[in-house]
């Protein structure tokens, strides 16, 4: 994936650059959070590192060795050396130099080795992207979670605003003895607490800047993080399809999947190794009394090995069992994955659209709330209708306002679970 770094420069520089740049105010959307996450997450810098040193490793061990098990090493020599006793005066001595080459021609084992690093690699692959969709789910639950922090703090504002003035309110109307003095406490009292509501939401405000900078990879002044976005009821499909494929390309099934190819691999190659090994050697060198030998010589030789009872009569037995065995554990370890996705994403899903739903209808339950608030303090001033009446609709109007914030989170939360098992990436 591509990063305009011009676009990441400024969001790095208001954070990084100093405590005078710090106190500037950092706005960031979605996409914002997301490649700067991408650029600076270290759980996701860890295993994209990993992923790369696999693809190393398999680099390392691939080529011909995959096809033919063929492994040539090569040397080069030059050395002097020298003998004599006490009689020989002086000591006699010898240059030499020469290039020899030795390979394995055949090697089921080498070649099984191979494999095995490539079944590696592509598991680091799905690691990678399973932490990726790991750090995209937390990424996502910082982000949202300041988005509705700040309008948290906004409902409960509003709710002190309207609690402050109708204490004013009841208090005026008992002074002019038109209420009762419970009822003017009372009011006064919910004042209070909602000032208190309004600190509580400040500090929430702050732990979830806090939260998102972390799930960014970043430090900075909290303070001046700010999220942008849509916090309205989230639109999610999920279909046969879309799970049929979940149980072929998810980062979780795919990683399940190396694993039994492992242990096949490891299984093949426990009986590869009752199979014989073939090497080659070849040398040509100058040896003299000079410092440039002139007397040249050659070697050639061909070597093949048969394992017969190699750590013991049982040992080639044992292991091969003992491989067997573990592909069969690997074999319903694959199969309980795809269960578990497939029931995990099907329940998963009943449970976004009862979610969803049930926050949808708290919308305009809100909104009749609301209504119903405006109507009653009208007639709670013309007298038709007692302070108790009054306060309870005011008291459904201040929850429903609560409860649609809780109701639209939890609404994301599994839709972002949703996400992470289909294995959706923080780069997407």
């Amino acid at each position: 994936m591509t990063i305009n770094k011009k676009f990441l420069l400024l969001p790095l520089v208001l954070l990084l650059a100093g405590p005078a740049a710090a106190q500037q105010q950092l706005t960031l959307t979605w996409d914002e959070a997301r490649r700067l996450a991408v650029e600076h997450n270290p759980a996701v810098k860890a295993a994209r590192a990993s992923m790369e040193q696999a693809g190393y490793d398999y680099l390392a061990v691939s080529g011909l060795n995959y096809f033919i098990g063929y492994k040539p090493d090569l040397n080069v020599s030059r050395g002097l050396s020298g003998r004599g006793d006490i009689t020989t005066k002086p000591a006699a001595t010898t240059w030499n130099a020469g290039i020899s080459v030795s390979e394995t021609l055949l090697n089921f084992n080498t070649a099984s080795g191979v494999k095995t690093s490539r079944i590696a690699k592509e598991k680091a692959v799905a690691d990678y992207l399973d932490r990726s969709a790991s750090a995209r789910q937390t990424l996502a639950g910082a982000f949202v979670d300041l988005l509705f922090a700040q309008k948290r703090i906004e409902v409960q504002k509003k709710i002190l605003n309207m609690r402050v003035e109708n204490a004013k309110l009841i208090k005026l109307k008992y002074e002019s003895g038109m209420e009762s003095r419970g009822n003017a406490l009372y009011t006064g009292a919910l004042a209070e607490n909602a000032a208190v509501s309004v600190k509580k939401a400040e500090r929430q405000l702050t732990i979830a800047q806090r939260s998102l900078l972390q799930a960014i990879g970043l430090e900075g002044d909290i303070s001046s993080v700010t999220a942008k976005g849509d916090i309205s009821v989230p639109a999610f499909a999920l279909d046969e399809a879309r799970v049929n494929q979940a149980l072929e390309k998810s980062p979780g099934i795919v990683s399940a999947k190396k694993t039994l190819e492992a242990a096949k691999e490891r299984t093949n190659a426990a009986g590869n190794s009752a199979y014989p090994t073939l090497s080659a050697s070849q040398s040509y060198g100058w040896s003299d009394v000079n410092d440039f030998p002139q007397r040249a010589g050659w070697s050639l030789g061909l070597r093949l090995d048969i394992p017969l009872f190699s750590g013991g009569p049982t040992t080639y037995f044992n292991k091969l069992s003992a491989a067997k065995k573990a592909l069969a554990a690997a074999e319903e370890n694959f199969k309980a994955e795809r269960i578990a996705l497939t029931t995990s994403l099907r329940s998963g899903y009943d449970d976004f659209l009862s979610a969803s739903e049930t926050a949808l209808a708290s919308v305009s339950l809100s909104k009749a709330n609301d209504e119903r608030y405006k109507e009653a303090q009208i007639k709670y001033m013309a007298g038709n209708i007692s302070f108790i009446d009054l306060e309870n609709v005011e008291q459904n109007f201040v929850d429903s306002d609560l409860n649609q914030l809780d109701l639209a989170r939890a609404a994301y939360s599994r839709k972002l679970a949703l996400e992470q098992q289909l294995g959706v990436g923080v780069e997407e």
